[in-house]
């Protein structure tokens, strides 16, 4: 199955994001319990966040009015969901999966990703 065209034509604007929903669009969801080992978020296809293993490694700094139009979530190299404004246009989350706790102060030395 292709991607829909109803999404192909909210995509439009996003190139980024339908590039990188073509190879996954098909696939289930992520199974129940999956533990992944990064997760990187992006916000109107900027990385914003990424955590390896627990470990905060990158962040971006933002203005709290900051809202984005468009928002990404990678699990392990994938997306796995999309936001657009206020709707969920995919998502591979239908089953819990199990997050490790987050280290937010321990940056790997050296390290200039995170600002």
């Amino acid at each position: 199955m292709s991607i829909p065209l109803n999404l192909l034509n909210k995509l439009t604007k996003y190139p980024a994001i339908l590039a990188s929903l073509e190879p996954v669009y098909d696939k289930p969801s992520l199974p129940m319990g999956y533990q992944p080992k990064v997760v990187d978020i992006f916000c109107d296809q900027r990385h914003a966040l990424q955590w390896v293993s627990g470990y905060l490694t990158h962040i971006i700094d933002v203005d709290t009015s900051y809202s984005p139009t468009t928002i990404e979530w990678a699990i392990d190299g994938e997306i796995v969901y999309v936001l657009l404004g206020n709707e969920i246009i995919f998502s591979r989350l239908e089953n819990p999966i199990s997050l490790p706790d987050l280290t937010f102060a321990q940056f790997n030395q050296g390290d200039n990703n995170h600002g």
